[in-house]
């Protein structure tokens, strides 16, 4: 994939209604509107639900060939229902919303491959789990997975924070616009995420999980990397890269990179599983 020539981008904004809740997902399609991508499809979970920093990874992937879907759970703010901001309610709300795309007209194209970032990762964990029984194809990659069984406390969390982000850059500011709209709700998904017992969960896997972050990212370290890729078995692995907690912003090319290899790895093709 690497000597792909980069292609055009479109992007477009879907709002789907699952059990009564509604989600925004931002597309970013290589070529014009309905061409099949020629890689696969990414599926995006950002941390904290806050999409914005994400967005040039999307478009970095797009143009090299692998449609990217990015999650935007916490956006709407009109009348009806949203979905509550706990790994749980958003990974139930992610794993129904991609059991109805697999099976309509407008299905995704395989292979399948979910990426999750901090608390991100997280969600998208939970979600494939949810989903491996009855989707076939998938992959998982886990980017700055949260929580470190020792950063569970306020205690060990903070002193980590200071440093989380020591080689990131303050263009990632681009999130403040997000953070003004959700406000409490990040707190709720970080109390959320430090009750989510990461290790218990990957054993249950039954995709290929790629398990990675920043070398200077001290939200997850490399022993926690690899334990998290021991936990999961024979398919899963680790892969540490240039950066910090927010390399999928500042090295997006190198983590783009994890990705298509990810998708090389998870399947020929997506459909759905069973006769």
């Amino acid at each position: 994939m690497t000597g792909d020539v980069a292609r055009p981008v479109t992007t477009s904004t879907e709002w789907h209604r699952v059990d009564g809740c509604w989600l925004r997902v931002l597309r970013f399609q290589p070529g014009p509107t309905g061409a099949v991508p020629r890689h696969g499809t990414a599926l995006v979970f950002p941390g904290l639900a806050l999409p914005r920093y994400v967005l040039p990874l999307a478009r970095l992937q797009a143009a090299r060939g692998i449609e990217t879907l990015v999650f935007d759970p916490l956006a709407w703010r009109g009348r009806g229902q949203r979905t509550a901001p706990t790994v749980p309610a958003l990974a139930r709300l992610a794993a129904r919303w991609m059991a109805a795309r697999w099976m309509s007209a407008a299905g995704l194209h395989g292979p399948v491959v979910v990426v999750g970032h901090s608390t991100g990762a997280n969600v998208a964990l939970e979600a494939v789990l949810a989903a491996q029984d009855s989707l076939s194809g998938l992959g998982l990659v886990m980017a700055g997975p949260t929580f470190q069984p020792d950063q569970r406390p306020l205690r060990g969390l903070l002193p980590a924070a200071l440093t989380a982000y020591s080689r990131d850059t303050p263009k990632e500011l681009v999130v403040v616009r997000d953070v003004v709209k959700v406000r409490t709700d990040l707190v709720r998904i970080v109390q959320s995420a430090r009750r989510h017992r990461v290790e218990e969960r990957v054993g249950r896997l039954r995709v290929p999980l790629t398990v990675t972050a920043g070398e200077a990212d001290s939200f997850a370290s490399p022993a926690w990397l690899d334990e998290l890729a021991a936990r999961a078995g024979s398919t899963g692995h680790a892969v540490v890269l240039p950066g910090s907690h927010n390399n999928l912003f500042t090295h997006r090319e190198e983590f783009a990179s994890v990705v298509a290899q990810a998708m090389a790895g998870s399947g020929d093709e997506t459909r759905a599983a069973g006769p």
